[in-house]
Parts: C-alpha cells; structure tokens; sequence
C-alpha cells in the first residue's frame, strides 16, 4: 500500500485540480498555477507526484508543464471533496 500523500504534495494536487488545463506551467521558481502564481511548487514536490503517477511532464528530461493524470485527478477530486465534507458545504 502506498504512503499517505504529504501536505505539499497534498496542496500541489489541489492547486493542480483547480488550474487551467488541470496543469502546472513551470516558472523560474517552481511549478505554479496560472490561477494562483502566488503557490510555487519545487521540482522535488512535483517529483514525488510524479513518481507516484498522479502528474505527468510534458518532457520529462526537461518539464515546462506538470499535469494531473487520471489517478492524479481521481485523488484531487477525492481531496476536495474531503475538504467540502469537513467544512459543512453541500
């Protein structure tokens, strides 16, 4: 059985889920959304989702664009509905 996903990778997902395209572009810093420039991810966070097969590089040597997979939208859409369910929404 697999781990349980850290905080970050955690963040990463759902900023993940919530961006154009269901991607993260990568910026000089990180990986970001275009929706939320502010949340940088590093390469090694986006790494971790990536060994576990929940994102997928464009290139992989050289990654310009980090995307949600389908076991990756599976788990951020389970993950934001957790959050709904904990804070009382419908």
């Amino acid at each position: 059985m697999a781990s349980p996903l850290k905080p970050l990778e955690r963040a990463a997902l759902v900023t993940a889920f919530a961006a154009a395209g269901h991607a993260l572009k990568r910026t000089r810093g990180g990986f970001c959304s275009s929706r939320q420039p502010a949340r940088i991810f590093t390469r090694r966070v986006t790494n971790w989702l990536y060994e576990r097969a929940l994102i997928d590089y464009d290139d992989p040597s050289f990654p310009t664009q980090a995307t949600l997979t389908k076991s990756g939208m599976a788990q951020a859409t389970a993950l934001v509905e957790q959050a709904r369910l904990s804070a009382g929404a419908p």
